[in-house]
């Protein structure tokens, strides 16, 4: 057994408890001795608060347990290593992930041992109630400040936070009057966005104006002078899902932008219609987000146009989702024919499969790129991690100020309120990353794999119901890039990439327009 000790006091508790640093290693390396342990290095963090993960040793133990320098952590105490429980647990954590155990020589705890795990595991569920108490605690408080009218934190185009207060930003006030005149008018959400990106006009992010931006904007009560807070509960788990029925929405401390006729009228607006009855049409878009528009390269949706004016059927085309949701000054609609353009890549997943030097040669060049794949997404996502992990502490460390604070200043729960924004951003990067370390493009597959998949696809894909063969190719296939033209009938397939590489730079193209010679 590798042992690292770590050991630790600060000036105060060497003072109260009369335990110094040389005490606690005389103690462990006796313990050592009589259990047969080899030392393989002893980490002191003398003079320094156990209320804080900021401490050189400490890291330079957490960095070495990762290179596998010891198996086996021992600590005098288990307030050695931290004061706080969370701090503790989440220590625990890295050296379990680490394949290293933890000893605490005074209360006797192993937890390489069942009972050490237990004794562990208690401690993390109080930790978590604890938690759990007090981020209720902070959001009663958010929540009271809503109650009052104050503003609970975030960005919102037309006004700027200065001094934890909403002022108005004439520049970007002028521009919400302005879109809200012209939803009176009786443009829609496209048109609108479509307006303001020709004009030049940019979000609170700079970016352009969408369809789902410029909603949010028209049904944001913010602007007519109150304070929404709550209409989504716990999004980094629940998402969309967590809708709040019971938000609170009250008369804000802010000066409004907007009238509360305006805002009305357009309440109103929009009421009537979401209430229209959606228009009826049978077909389906297999191909939706996996073609990419030849001109941005983005996602293609669907789309219909009927035949003729007095035809109730329909002709089905794939568009630019860019011009689908922000209009004509960010992309052109560079529609493709639904029909031809589905048999065309069923056709080639078809054929692709009687091809067995083509599958030889894609199997090889696939397998040599595996390991190159994996290196920046990984370093990606350890990033996201340490960031992730960053932000956790921090929200820790306000929560143990509020803890001790009767009245904790705004500032803190404002901060709170941007650590958990930034949360549920990393959160989502993470997600994102781990979905691509997940993907088929990361492990090694084999002539007969690939050959059996595909047999297996062309097969089934054909008595699959409609609506499910979207999902059965998004599974299969990573992009279908479209060769530009003039018009529909100009416009193909470029190439497909089946779902075997997920680098953008390292993609390997299966099938071309046309198929590649045995």
């Amino acid at each position: 057994m590798k042992v690292a000790l770590y050991v630790r006091v600060s000036t105060e508790e060497q003072a109260e408890e009369g335990f110094s640093i040389n005490g606690q290693i005389k103690t462990l390396v006796e313990y050592c001795k009589r259990s047969n342990y080899k030392i393989v290095e002893i980490y002191k963090d003398e003079g320094i608060s156990g209320k804080s993960l900021d401490r050189p040793s400490l890291k330079k133990l957490l960095k070495d347990s990762k290179n596998g320098k010891f198996n086996m952590l021992m600590v005098w105490k288990i307030s050695r290593l931290s004061r706080k429980q969370l701090d503790f647990l989440s220590v625990i954590d890295e050296l379990e992930k680490n394949n290293v155990s933890f000893f605490s020589y005074s209360e006797n705890i192993d937890a390489s041992t069942p009972t050490g795990k237990a004794m562990l595991q208690m401690m993390g569920s109080f930790a978590e109630l604890e938690r759990n108490m007090i981020l209720e605690n902070v959001k009663m408080g958010m929540t009271q400040r809503a109650k009052e009218g104050k503003w609970n934190g975030g960005s919102v185009l037309g006004y700027s936070s200065k001094d934890k207060k909403l002022v108005i930003n004439e520049s970007e006030a002028n521009l919400v009057k302005y879109i809200f005149d012209l939803y009176i008018s009786g443009k829609g959400f496209k048109t609108i966005a479509n307006k303001l990106n020709h004009e030049g006009y940019k979000t609170k992010r700079n970016a352009n104006f969408s369809t789902n931006s410029i909603r949010t904007i028209i049904t944001n009560p913010v602007y007519a002078g109150f304070i929404r807070f709550n209409q989504v509960e716990d999004w980094s788990e629940k998402r969309r899902k967590g809708k709040n029925e019971n938000f609170i929405i009250v008369k804000g401390e802010h000066e409004p932008i907007i009238s509360k006729e305006v805002w009305g009228m357009t309440q109103k607006i929009f009421e009537q219609k979401s209430h229209k009855p959606a228009k009826t049409f049978t077909g389906h878009f297999p191909l939706t987000t996996l073609l990419r528009c030849p001109k941005c390269g983005q996602g293609m949706i669907g789309h219909k146009i009927k035949k003729s004016k007095k035809s109730k059927e329909y002709i089905r085309y794939y568009q630019c989702g860019n011009f689908h949701y922000k209009g004509s000054a960010v992309c052109k609609s560079n529609l493709v024919r639904a029909d031809e353009i589905e048999q065309f890549v069923f056709n080639r997943l078809e054929e692709i499969t009687t091809k067995p030097t083509v599958l030889k040669s894609i199997v090889e060049k696939v397998n040599e790129k595996i390991v190159v794949l994996k290196e920046p997404i990984k370093e990606r996502l350890n990033y996201i991690l340490v960031q992730y992990n960053q932000a956790e502490k921090s929200i820790s460390k306000y929560l143990g100020i509020i803890e001790k604070t009767a009245n904790p200043p705004e500032s803190i729960l404002d901060r709170l309120s941007e650590l958990e924004q930034e949360k549920k951003s990393l959160l989502e990067q993470k997600d994102q990353l781990e979905h691509e370390l997940n993907k088929p493009s990361i492990k090694e597959i084999s002539l007969e794999q690939l050959q059996n998949i595909l047999n297996a696809f062309s097969k089934i894909l054909p008595h699959v119901e409609p609506e499910k063969q979207k999902d059965l190719l998004h599974t299969i296939i990573n992009k279908i890039t479209v060769n530009e033209g003039n018009s529909p009938t100009e416009r193909s397939v470029k190439d497909i990439e089946l779902y075997f590489d997920a680098s953008k730079n390292n993609n390997y193209v299966l099938t071309y327009g046309t198929v590649p010679p045995d």
